[in-house]
């Protein structure tokens, strides 16, 4: 395991953490704030606009037409079950060929396991993190 598969498992995890340092880093230095609306305005149309982004991204998860509920729940559940076969192949590639297993097949289930696992879990770190 080398520094690749290291990088490509970590800097999806540490990766919006480290640019949230450094625009405060910014912001310290300059005075500047980077992002916050300036007045009570601009944070009513930023609010309209995170709206309006959660209601086009509801729009587009609502399925069009008269659609099963197991159809509806299989397209919702479709990342997380992505995610659990790309770990269980791993774990299961790993297990079965142990020190027989070809390197590069290695490298590239263990930064694709890394990646998903990091796509479960940093998303709960990072929002832990931001309280």
């Amino acid at each position: 395991m080398g520094l690749d598969v290291i990088l490509a498992t970590v800097l999806p995890l540490f990766g919006p953490v480290v640019i949230d340092g450094v625009k405060m880093l910014f912001q310290k230095i300059t005075g500047i704030s980077m992002g916050e609306p300036k007045s009570f305005q601009e944070k009513v149309e930023w609010e309209k606009l995170g709206i309006d982004k959660l209601k086009a991204m509801a729009q587009l998860d609502n399925p069009f037409g008269d659609v099963s509920r197991w159809v509806a729940d299989l397209r919702a559940s479709f990342r997380y079950i992505a995610v659990g076969l790309i770990l269980i192949i791993t774990l299961i590639y790993c297990l079965f060929l142990g020190a027989k297993a070809d390197k590069d097949v290695f490298n590239l289930l263990a930064q694709l396991s890394g990646s998903a696992l990091f796509f479960i879990l940093g998303d709960r770190v990072y929002i832990g993190l931001k309280k």
